[in-house]
């Protein structure tokens, strides 16, 4: 029979706009989710629910588990407040996730990890060794130095293995294992869904947002011979995944993957070419000449803000997801 573990799920809030809220109860909603399922597998010995939210912590008074509030009076440092977690727990096999880090995997590939990590005596397992959104980890006491020098949890499993020499099994790439929830847009994708949890459901449902912008999209590439264009830090894998599901013909250009996780970003190294493009021409030629090779744009701006030095506020970024051009305060964005 597999060792049991010790979960730790950290969910924290955003700000008080309205749009960071929504993004907030979302990543409550698919916590509440994780935990019921984690739960159900009877594969997790222990569950620690760090937030900042007194609130919600009371919520979750129904379910097993041990609620840990964060210090009002401290600023919140990822890496130290999950080592003191895993220190004050006496934890040696741990699971840990961000409340809203896989609202689309299913209960038999979490029964499946957990078996393994279980039994395992030296593992490192994740859904992205290069930018990982959940990894369950052993010998974690050996790991606290590595864990607290860490501002957030992107680089965990790589410096786990690169490091510390764990052996890493990073889980096949796919919707499922990549997909979280981080941006209003994120939001939108996941309503439509089929598999997020009920929680989350209906909590999005409740919102009413709308995009037609996104409607466009999925239309495009539902139409036999769709002409449909992907920017930004676009994977192999979900290139691939366009061209099986889709009778589009797709333009990909892909740059910067992993600029966050690699700490690029952060030393103001990220380069895009298609920024410099834009520099080049100006904002309304580059977009009328990118209408006029496609009719549908799935666009990640942060590539070329960060290749400008730019990184606007949260609710500047979200607001840009949604169209909200009027609430924007930054004026390149």
């Amino acid at each position: 029979m597999a060792e049991k573990i010790i979960l730790f799920l950290l969910v924290g809030g955003r700000g008080r706009s309205e749009i960071e809220q929504a993004v907030d109860g979302a990543h409550r909603a698919a916590a509440r989710d994780l935990l019921e399922l984690l739960l159900r597998t009877e594969l997790v010995d222990q569950a620690v629910v760090a937030t900042d939210d007194p609130a919600w912590g009371d919520t979750l008074a129904d379910l097993p588990v041990k609620v840990e509030l964060d210090r009002p009076d401290e600023p919140f440092h990822f890496g130290r407040r999950l080592a003191r977690l895993i220190e004050r727990y006496g934890a040696q096999r741990v699971l840990y996730s961000g409340g809203a880090s896989a609202p689309l995997l299913s209960f038999e590939r979490w029964a499946e990890m957990l078996i393994r990590l279980g039994e395992a005596e030296r593992l490192v397992v994740t859904n992205n060794i290069h930018s990982c959104d959940w990894l369950g980890f052993t010998s974690a006491a050996e790991m606290l130095p590595l864990i607290a020098q860490e501002a957030s949890d992107n680089a965990l499993a790589w410096i786990m293995a690169h490091e510390k020499g764990l052996p890493v099994e990073s889980l096949p790439a796919s919707a499922a294992t990549r997909f979280d929830l981080d941006t209003p847009l994120d939001l939108l994708i996941a309503q439509r869904h089929p598999d997020i949890g009920p929680h989350l459901r209906r909590f999005l449902d409740g919102l009413g947002w709308e995009s037609p912008q996104l409607e466009g999209v999925l239309a495009e590439m539902e139409r036999e011979g769709g002409n449909l264009a992907v920017v930004g830090r676009v994977s192999a894998v979900a290139w691939a995944e366009l061209e099986r599901a889709t009778h589009c013909w797709v333009r990909v250009f892909a740059e910067e993957r992993g600029m966050r996780a690699s700490g690029r970003q952060e030393r103001g190294e990220a380069r895009s070419l298609l920024a410099d493009y834009l520099e080049l021409v100006g904002v309304e030629s580059f977009f009328a000449e990118l209408a006029e090779l496609t009719n549908g744009v799935l666009f990640d701006n942060r590539v070329i803000l960060a290749a400008r030095g730019l990184w606007p506020s949260a609710l500047d970024r979200f607001n840009s997801d949604l169209y909200r051009w009027d609430k924007i305060k930054e004026p390149f964005l």
